[in-house]
């Protein structure tokens, strides 16, 4: 009889434990970062904010693509860069023409489930919200289909002489190559009458905005 009662409060006791963590534990969260379900076909679900940004309206950190943290932004610096898209997937800087793991700012600062987005991701963002001008603070706010939404806030880029250039602009790194390119990768640029994917020069300081599944 004692053995029985001591299995049973021993089962109550993991019970409480499970439902007290499950209550503490944010079910929008993976490792700890927010994300936002706007609804998508896909299932993407976009981080909150930036990756290093502890707000949606700040800028948070700057990477040369393929780079995990910050730098000088220099052509030297950056391993990817003069790189042909066969040459950075035989030194395993991509995988399938993507960014991988190792070299994600993504994954390397947020942990596993979470990634730099494709080109594919930023479209369907695009094709399937709301996309609203702000001025103050400056950026976008995306609005899905079921009416959450994230800010997307101007961040100008980082050149090696260390400035900030372009301001009044947005740059986000997407996890993809520029087919034929030795020097550009592809990611998505925004201002006030425009937001779209395009070019850039891997070696300069840009922001990347996470997703996860």
């Amino acid at each position: 009889m004692k053995k029985l009662l001591y299995t049973l409060a021993s089962m109550m006791f993991a019970t409480l434990c499970f439902v007290s963590c499950g209550e503490t534990e944010d079910e929008n969260t993976v490792n700890g970062f927010e994300y936002v379900d706007l609804g998508l076909p896909s299932g993407t679900k976009w981080a909150s904010s930036n990756v290093g940004a502890k707000k949606p309206e700040s800028t948070g950190s700057y990477f040369a693509w393929g780079e995990v943290t910050e730098s000088n932004y220099t052509e030297l610096e950056c391993d990817a860069y003069n790189l042909s898209p066969a040459d950075l997937s035989k030194n395993g800087i991509t995988i399938n023409s993507k960014l991988a793991p190792d070299y994600d700012a993504a994954t390397h600062n947020m942990g596993t489930g979470w990634s730099t987005p494709t080109t594919t991701q930023f479209e369907e963002l695009v094709a399937k919200c709301t996309w609203l001008w702000q001025e103050n603070p400056k950026g976008y706010k995306v609005v899905g289909s079921n009416g959450n939404s994230i800010f997307l806030p101007v961040t100008g880029y980082i050149t090696d002489e260390g400035s900030l250039s372009y301001p009044n602009e947005g740059y986000y790194w997407s996890s993809q190559v520029e087919a034929n390119s030795l020097q550009q990768a592809l990611g998505f640029g925004i201002n006030s009458t425009d937001y779209k994917v395009r070019s850039f020069y891997r070696d300069r300081g840009r922001c990347v905005r996470a997703v996860t599944k």
